[in-house]
């Protein structure tokens, strides 16, 4: 295997360069990968939780997935653009339920006057995801669960609504477009393949992954194939070669 650009190994080999100490080193490269593997992984579970949870709402995905892709070759990033109920899907699973509803805290470099309140250089400021995504100005019925609110009446992805999940100013996540990419090519292939449900045998818990933390408690839900197993197998043999 050919080695391919490694992050870590160029930062090692110009740490002079960079004025950073080993141990800040080893903690830049220790948050690449947490905030890159278990967010991601914790957003697509969210999604699959709610195509479980609210089945009328899959069932409009895939009916946009059977319109535009079929079921005889396997979708790909080129579909994305053909696809605006899915990433309105998306959005919705993730305000529904963030994976950090607290946020995360920034600090304030200087004093600023918002809106008559005086925030002293050094406060500690805390965006709240949960309280952002449920106001109501700008997600009416925030309680209730519905991608269409992320559509406008063309029919295309609405430009002027937006989710706090990646944070705000000069600190918002700059791996925000690894992320989106990750989570809709994942969520698009299993939804494309399989029809969700819960499990009838075991409750399950729609607030459990909030909390950002992966933990060991199972969330039951049945996965059936939407496309013969033997076909599903011949067109993810060469994928994405053929698609």
């Amino acid at each position: 295997m050919d080695e391919g650009p490694s992050f870590t190994k160029y930062m090692l080999e110009n740490d002079n360069f960079h004025g950073l100490t080993e141990d800040e080193l080893a903690g830049l490269a220790g948050t690449f990968f947490v905030a890159g593997s278990e967010t991601t992984a914790l957003a697509i579970c969210t999604v699959l939780l709610a195509a479980a949870c609210f089945p009328e709402e899959q069932a409009k995905v895939q009916a946009e997935f059977d319109a535009v892709i079929g079921k005889h070759r396997a979708p790909t990033f080129a579909d994305q653009l053909s696809l605006p109920r899915l990433q309105a899907f998306i959005s919705e699973a993730l305000r529904w339920r963030p994976l950090l509803p607290n946020g995360l805290p920034h600090r304030a470099t200087r004093d600023v006057i918002w809106e008559n309140y005086c925030i002293p250089a050094g406060t500690t400021v805390i965006g709240n995801h949960w309280a952002i995504s449920r106001d109501p100005e700008f997600y009416p019925e925030p309680h209730s669960f519905k991608p269409q609110r992320w559509i406008d009446d063309r029919g295309c992805l609405r430009d002027d609504l937006n989710l706090p999940i990646f944070g705000f100013g000069r600190r918002i996540c700059p791996g925000q477009y690894v992320a989106n990419r990750s989570v809709f090519i994942n969520s698009l292939l299993v939804l494309w393949a399989f029809q969700l449900t819960p499990d009838s045998t075991m409750p399950l818990d729609d607030m459990g992954l909030i909390n950002g933390i992966p933990n060991d408690r199972p969330y039951p839900i049945d996965f059936k194939t939407r496309i013969t197993e033997m076909e599903l197998r011949s067109m993810m043999r060469n994928y994405p070669e053929v698609a």
